[in-house]
């Protein structure tokens, strides 16, 4: 198109100017205003009414041919010797370059919405030379779409469940395909389930008809294929950000081909991970030889990533111990032997419940550290989704009219009665739909549209993310290492071997210099004994329901029931229009049958609205809808004044929303158009002021140009075929026309009063009206082919949208960026060939269930079953499900509301609609407890995740054993009672007591059901009084060592007599710990999960024995007990008093008289 402004500067009186020719050759006028009385004659020169002053005209025009070069021919004076042109590229359409004499914008003079353009020189010698670029989507952007992706290891290790979420843009497409060996089972686009199919060449997809979609994708894929696709799309991807999921006890040891795998085993060696690891295996190769340097890297390299690995305490006795090889016989070697001895039993000590922790997971992987809860069960439903559902039998309302569409605003049918005081309507909104939106949701009805299988949702706390940087091409490919199950059980049993292997390596490097000057061997096999037992001992308001759907939608009904008069409680009986000076005064005979909203008439921005009066009473209620006013009236008969200002304004429009009957107008200065006989042909009138010469004549009041208007055929395929037909008018741009347009092979018009002739379709524009539209059937057939035709008398646009059931394939003309289907701006003389095929539905069920719980609660002569289901189904209908023998039904309901089912044959129908819902079902079932309890067989006929199964059993159950799936409960008690025997055993052997294997096994057994602390307690006090029995010369040791050793015992004996008589009452009144663990599981509430089935719900069940037999067993214990602790006591006497009980404090000697010397005397009588 080409805009031409005429600025004019005109002094002197007024006069009549004739210009031109004013167009360039190949151009035709469309339309010509002003602010001067103008009109172009047919050999294209401009008469213009001149009077004195600044003035603009503009004139319209459009080219007959695609531009490609532009000269002038520039006419006589006053015509400027140099024109200046600007150009405004339509990247939307096609990109262009243009040549020419380039001038600044800012100093030509253009007007100011033209200053952003680039401007050029044209006259005689000059012109313009266009070169055309990529067109439409040539050359553009390429799709542009991100993947966020979660997987899910199925718990067998067999296959991948996924889940995909792409959004973007998809420029170049209208499918989506996935490759092999990836398996599309769903599909669907903001919530609406997808129709998966198969194209020619055999891949399994999607048909997309938007350009931003946000697709939610149900993929499979087998877990043991080695390299794949990354993607799994046979488009390349911006970037994808990945979780994957794996049960407990497998493994993520890297990733080939992914960008970012930070949680993999093989990422997280960092360099100083692999230095730690090469320096401890150089100390065990210094130390014990390099044979044990292999032993104790394969330790560190399994051990380096687990929790509370004992690394660093190893390591540093490994150094000291290597110091302490070094150092002479002296002080600081016996410090540094001290030190070794000290740090290596913190070795030992922190090694235990690591290994115990270790093994317990090889046996029960369920048991691992960050088991959290994972089921997401069948009432997961945020609460907005339940308030959805609850009114789900109220109707929505119409969604809004799509971005870019042109409301048009009507009275409404349903107007209802407003309460005193207020304002209230009813406004009904159309839009233009385009033959895109109206097949956009059609399906066949024999079609069934997959589900897939059910989506999981369980977390596991075993998870990993991965990542890849775009582009990701489909033929990039990714391979997925992980460890299974079975292999990472077994290296936790490697690991744990090769720990204790070179833990004993270092105590026997330790032990030998000092085996002469401590312990005896025997008491080695104590210390093990005891650090066995201790390393094995266990860690240990309801809201208001809702309004059901039937009152919410009764109360609806209520609020929204229209009044007796509808749909036609108002009506304009008479307008009157007249001019005075400046001013449109519009008068309206309203007659309203209830309390309604009024649309006033609306002009445009050339004749603003300035007053409103109601019955003579200013300021009356309005309210304003986007552009439309609204004036509330009473029931009654109204007289409405209103008051549009015309200063310098040659024709203004008057749109009435709701069309009077009668219009009625009589002024000299100025016309009205879209009236005949005093009755509105449309639904707006113009007005025009009369224009006059310079002699005083009048002048036409309208410029006629050769009809030029734009075609839309917008073709939709759907369950029928269509075409939507759009005319815009072009010119001319006002008054009444008529033009005759070919219709398409196989096209027939529908509707009254179509007149079709040879093919063509006569089209008669009335004044005032911009656009008339016509749709027709189309016949099927395997390709449709359009024709541009010459820019004479109409332009084209093709639009094409289909139906997911149809796949569309476009040749001949580049599409054009479009939100809306396929959009075709072809030039004179292109061709479309459009190749359409019917993909073929995938093989599918519509149904899938994403949750299931069951929960059974026995009792002594029957169970309760409660089956919770969340549902999601593609369709209605009937789905049956099989429930155990002899079920009866107590209550059923869907979304919290009740339901009426019954039992038939042990089978229940449970009703279906489609979308996602969830189903409760309660059953009472005639089976009671008893020792073999297991979960009811039931078959729901439909693949079903996320599977919760819940077994409560009455307190007065002694659980012996469970089974069922892999994540489930599993009694820890037994593989304690194995370590039990073994430390039995060592403790017979080489404990300093009496007693026998048979004595240490029940006095364990007897404690081990609620107290393993108790017993170490107990066999502490026991070893200790042994060890003091077998203690060598007591009376050399020093008085206070020998009563702080004495008091001692004597404290440690009170200890364990409290607990041994308190370990009666304990075991005779309280219930027996089995220490029953895993999914949250205790001894009498057991919790299973499995991942998938394909219909029929995974058996679990427990063996248990009446709570009276454990009773039984205790009371036969206690005797036991009481019987043996007499001997023990006296043993423990005897013991304790070994070498004496007590040293009183020696008397100090008495003080001996010196001698006396020999009397003087005695001589001298022998003298």
């Amino acid at each position: 198109t080409l805009e031409t402004r005429l600025q004019f500067n005109v002094s002197g009186s007024a006069r009549e100017q004739v210009l031109g020719p004013v167009l360039p050759a190949g151009f035709v006028a469309t339309a010509l205003s002003g602010e001067l009385p103008a009109r172009l004659e047919n050999d294209g020169h401009l008469r213009v009414q001149l009077r004195p002053g600044q003035w603009t005209l503009t004139l319209l025009a459009r080219s007959v041919a695609p531009l490609a070069k532009v000269g002038v021919t520039l006419p006589p004076a006053p015509w400027p010797k140099q024109e200046v042109w600007s150009y405004a590229d339509d990247n939307a359409l096609r990109g262009t370059r243009v040549e020419g004499n380039a001038v600044d914008a800012a100093q030509a003079g253009v007007p100011g919405d033209w200053a952003n353009l680039p401007a050029y020189a044209l006259d005689d010698r000059s012109g313009l030379s266009v070169e055309q670029g990529n067109r439409g989507n040539e050359g553009s952007r390429s799709d542009a779409l991100h993947l966020q992706r979660e997987m899910w290891l199925d718990f067998d290790g067999g296959h991948f469940s996924v889940a995909d979420r792409l959004s973007g843009e998809l420029r170049h497409h209208q499918r989506l395909d996935v490759t092999a060996p990836w398996q599309l089972q769903r599909a669907s686009e903001d919530g609406e389930p997808l129709l998966v199919t198969r194209d020619a060449k055999g891949h399994a997809g999607v048909e997309l008809r938007d350009r931003r979609i946000d697709v939610a994708a149900g993929l499979r894929v087998p877990a043991g294929v080695g390299a794949m696709p990354g993607s799994g799309w046979q488009l390349p991807l911006d970037g994808i950000e990945a979780t994957v999921h794996l049960p407990h006890g497998y493994r993520l040891l890297g990733v080939i081909g992914a960008d970012r795998s930070n949680d993999s085993w093989a990422a997280q060696w960092s360099l100083l991970d692999l230095f730690v690891v090469a320096l401890v295996a150089l100390l065990a190769g210094r130390l014990l030889g390099w044979p044990w340097a292999l032993l104790a890297a394969g330790y560190l390299a399994l051990a380096q990533h687990e929790a509370l690995a004992p690394l660093w305490t190893l390591a540093l006795a490994l150094a000291l111990a290597l110091l302490l090889r070094a150092l002479p016989e002296g002080r600081l070697r016996g410090f540094a032997r001290g030190g070794a001895l000290a740090v290596f039993a913190l070795a030992v000590l922190w090694a235990l419940p690591f290994a115990a922790a270790q093994l317990q997971y090889a046996l029960h992987p369920q048991l691992e550290h960050g088991s959290a809860p994972r089921m997401v069960s069948a009432a997961y439903a945020p609460q907005a989704v339940v308030a959805d559902k609850m009114a789900a039998g109220v109707p929505a309302p119409p969604p809004p009219p799509p971005p870019g569409a042109r409301a048009v605003s009507e009275m409404s049918a349903n107007v209802v009665q407003a309460a005193p005081g207020t304002l209230a309507s009813v406004v009904v909104t159309g839009s233009r739909m385009t033959a895109s939106q109206l097949v956009a949701s059609e399906q066949d009805n024999r079609t069934v549209i997959q589900a897939g299988v059910g989506t999981p949702h369980w977390d596991e706390g075993n998870n990993y993310r991965l990542g890849w940087s775009g582009p990701v091409t489909p033929q990039q490919t990714t391979r997925l290492v992980i460890a299974p199950a079975w292999l990472v059980r077994l290296l936790r049993v490697v690991m744990v071997g090769l720990l204790a292997v070179v833990l004993g390596r270092l105590a026997m490097k330790l032990w030998r210099p000092l085996r002469n000057h401590w312990l005896p061997s025997r008491a080695a096999g104590i210390a093990g004994a005891a650090l066995l037992a201790i390393a094995f001992l266990p860690t240990g308001a309801r809201a208001q329901a809702l309004p059901d759907a039937q009152l919410l939608s009764q109360l609806r009904s209520r609020l929204t029931e229209a009044p007796k008069c509808a749909p036609q409680c108002a009506e304009v009986a008479q307008a009157q229009l007249q001019v005075n000076g400046a001013m449109l005064e519009v008068v309206l005979e309203t007659h309203a049958g209830a309390s309604v909203a009024l649309p006033l008439p609306t002009s445009d921005q050339a004749m603003p609205l300035v007053d409103v009066r109601l019955d003579g009473q200013a300021d009356p209620a309005l309210l304003r809808d986007d552009d439309q006013l609204l004036l509330r009236l009473d029931r009654g008969v109204h007289r409405v004044s209103l008051r549009y200002r015309l200063d310098a304004v040659d024709s203004a429009a008057l749109h009435f929303a709701l069309a009077p009957q009668r219009i009625a107008f009589s002024d000299p200065g100025w016309s009205l158009d879209g009236v005949d006989g005093g009755r509105v042909l449309g639904d707006s009138v113009t007005l025009r002021r009369v224009q006059t010469a310079a002699d005083g004549k009048q002048l036409p009041t309208a410029q006629s140009f050769p009809p030029y208007v734009r075609l839309t055929r917008s073709i939709g395929l759907g369950l029928d075929w269509i075409v939507l037909n759009r005319v815009e008018r072009i010119a001319p741009q006002e008054g009444g026309f008529s033009i005759s347009l070919p219709l398409l092979p196989g096209e027939h018009p529908r509707g009254e009063g179509v007149l079709v002739k040879d093919g063509r379709i006569n089209v008669t524009f009335k004044a005032g009206e911009s656009m008339v539209s016509w749709s027709s059937q189309l016949d099927r057939s395997a390709k449709i082919t359009l024709e541009a035709p010459p820019l004479g008398e109409r332009s084209e646009v093709w639009e094409v949208g289909a139906a997911p059931m149809w796949h569309v394939d476009a040749e001949g003309v580049p599409t054009s960026a479009s939100d809306d289907g396929l959009r075709f701006d072809p030039l004179p003389g292109e061709k479309l060939q459009l190749a359409i095929t019917r993909p073929v539905a995938m093989a599918g069920d519509s149904l899938a269930i994403d949750g299931a719980q069951l929960t059974i609660r026995t009792g002594e002569r029957a169970s309760e079953l409660q089956l919770d289901l969340r549902v999601r189904s593609t369709r209605g209908g009937e789905h049956a499900i099989d429930l155990p023998p002899g079920s009866e039904l107590i209550d059923a309901r869907r979304d919290n509301q009740p339901i009426n089912l019954a039992v038939r044959d042990g089978k229940l129908s449970l009703p279906l609609l489609p979308g996602a819902h969830d189903y409760a079902v309660h059953l009472r079932e005639p089976l009671g407890v008893a020792t073999r309890v297991r979960t009811p067989a039931l078959d729901l006929h439909a693949p079903v995740a996320n599977i919760d199964l819940n077994l409560q059993l009455p307190q007065d159950r002694w659980v012996l054993w469970t089974w069922g799936p892999t994540d489930g409960p599993a009694v820890l008690y037994w593989s304690q009672v194995l370590v039990l025997l073994i430390a039995a055993w060592l403790l017979a052997r080489y404990a300093p007591t009496p007693l026998r294997l048979r004595h240490w096994v029940l006095l364990g057994l007897g404690f081990s059901a609620f107290a393993w602390s108790a017993f170490a307690l107990v066999v502490v006090w026991l070893i200790a009084l042994g060890l003091r029995a077998r203690l060598r010369a007591p009376e050399q040791l020093e008085r206070l060592r020998f009563n702080l050793l004495q008091l001692g015992l004597a404290t440690l004996t009170v200890l364990a007599l409290c607990v041994l008589v308190g370990a009666v009452p304990q075991g005779l009144l309280g219930l027996p710990d089995m220490h029953v663990a895993g999914n949250h599981s205790s001894g009498s509430n057991l919790h299973w999960f499995a991942d998938r089935s394909d219909g029929a719900l995974p058996l679990a069940g427990v063996f248990s024995l009446p709570l009276w037999i454990y009773k039984l067993a205790m009371l036969v214990w206690a005797l036991w007990l009481a019987n043996a602790l007499i001997g023990w006591l006296r043993w423990a006497f005897d013991a304790w008093t070994h070498g004496g009980y007590w040293r009183k404090r020696e008397p100090k000697p008495g003080v001996v008289p010196p001698q006396l010397p020999p009397s003087a005397a005695g001589p001298g009588r022998d003298a």
